[in-house]
């Protein structure tokens, strides 16, 4: 599949998604709490860095080592990809070449060292 028509797809799919992927809420370390599969998973971001903070069902920290992820992310109509790795404790992370704009829209596919599958979707405000 072309990146475009990727692109695309993941922008037109994004309303949707959110809205079936479960209750949200600012999380502790200041971003955006979404239930997921098995626990919690809060989305994090600065002007250098993507951060996928894990927890389980009652908010403990779950560590975040052998976990692997990448977010996906669609700014003006371009298309760029971090992959996201461990980076102490509970944390995803990876670095940004630039930091996200408004409007921009992020997608975050993760793996737990369990096999348990996170998907976060996020847009910029």
């Amino acid at each position: 599949m072309k990146p475009s028509i990727l692109a695309l797809a993941l922008v037109l799919a994004l309303p949707v998604a959110a809205n079936a992927q479960g209750h949200s809420h600012k999380g502790p370390n200041g971003g955006e709490l979404v239930d997921v599969a098995g626990g919690h998973a809060e989305f994090v971001d600065t002007p250098t860095e993507i951060a996928l903070h894990l927890s389980d069902e009652d908010g403990k920290p779950v560590p975040a080592k052998g976990a692997t992820g990448k977010a996906t992310i669609l700014s003006g109509g371009k298309t760029e990809t971090v992959d996201l790795a461990p980076a102490g404790g509970a944390k995803l992370a990876g670095a940004l070449t630039k930091p996200l704009a408004s409007g921009d829209k992020v997608v975050v596919s993760a793996r737990t060292a369990d096999g348990r599958k996170i998907q976060v979707r996020h847009v910029e405000r």
